[in-house]
């Protein structure tokens, strides 16, 4: 967790250096003035990593220090349960299709986009309520 809490706070800002000399070079222009589309995406983006660099600091001193921080430890020190997933499962590859096809539907007009919402829930619904039914249910 200190190699992620390092990374998310050096990204933060940099982002923000990143922003203030954007700023400073394109308000130079005399016919344009500021460019704000990318002053405020750099803004924002330098906002997440700050955010992220924020919670993952709060959050570590909550808790022991993890196996990911150990510069001695072995791959398999972390043992453990890292959830069910289903084998051979084809809702994945459904729902990568509808939402291929709902961008698709966001590009050309709207009611592409709520054509593509069907098979989209469709596919979200069979894929969550996968281990409810047949073989893999408890």
């Amino acid at each position: 967790m200190k190699t992620n809490i390092a990374i998310f706070g050096g990204l933060g800002v940099f982002c923000l250096l990143v922003a203030a000399v954007y700023a400073f070079l394109t308000a130079g222009d005399d016919q344009i003035g500021l460019e704000w589309v990318g002053f405020i995406c750099l803004l924002l983006t330098g906002g997440l990593g700050l955010m992220l660099w924020w919670y993952l600091r709060s959050t570590a001193k909550h808790h022991e220090v993890l196996d990911g921080d150990n510069p001695q430890g072995e791959i398999s020190d972390m043992h453990g349960n890292y959830g069910e997933f289903a084998p051979w499962s084809w809702w994945p590859l459904g729902l990568g299709f509808s939402a291929a096809f709902l961008f698709f539907g966001l590009a050309i007009d709207w009611w592409v986009f709520f054509i593509g919402l069907i098979p989209g829930l469709f596919f979200v619904t069979g894929w969550v309520m996968e281990f409810n039914r047949k073989r893999y249910a408890h």
